[in-house]
């Protein structure tokens, strides 16, 4: 995990209309994360069980039965309606879905970089 300047949030921009939040970090990388993935990888227990899940049917080939409260939300659709601070280290958004409970670190936020070159750190 990302840590110091590198997970340091020194601005956040949430643009509701490019559906998208740039943060701009301590060490002066920029990342721009599209509200589909930030929804996707909610780092709430609920959402944390129905990913892992979902890797372990994928896996075992098994056959998936899930069972959805609420409105399903399709990949173009994600839409924040609020967010929060959460004390210095971390922001949490109420999604148009409803959803409200991820509280999304800088660090787990940094280590989500959907860059080029954070891709390839991962990867490599």
């Amino acid at each position: 995990m990302p840590t110091g300047d590198s997970a340091t949030a020194r601005q956040i921009t949430v643009d509701g209309g490019q559906r998208v939040m740039t943060v701009r970090w301590g060490d002066g990388h920029e990342s721009v994360y599209p509200f589909d993935l930030l929804r996707k990888e909610c780092p709430c227990a609920l959402c944390g069980e129905e990913r892992t899940k979902r890797a372990g049917q994928q896996k075992t080939g098994g056959l998936s039965l899930t069972v959805v409260k609420g409105p399903i939300v399709r990949v173009g659709e994600a839409q924040v309606t609020d967010v929060q601070k959460v004390g210095h280290y971390a922001i949490n958004f109420t999604w148009q879905d409803g959803h409200h409970t991820g509280i999304y670190t800088y660090e787990f936020l940094r280590a989500l970089c959907p860059c080029p070159r954070c891709a390839e750190e991962r990867a490599g």
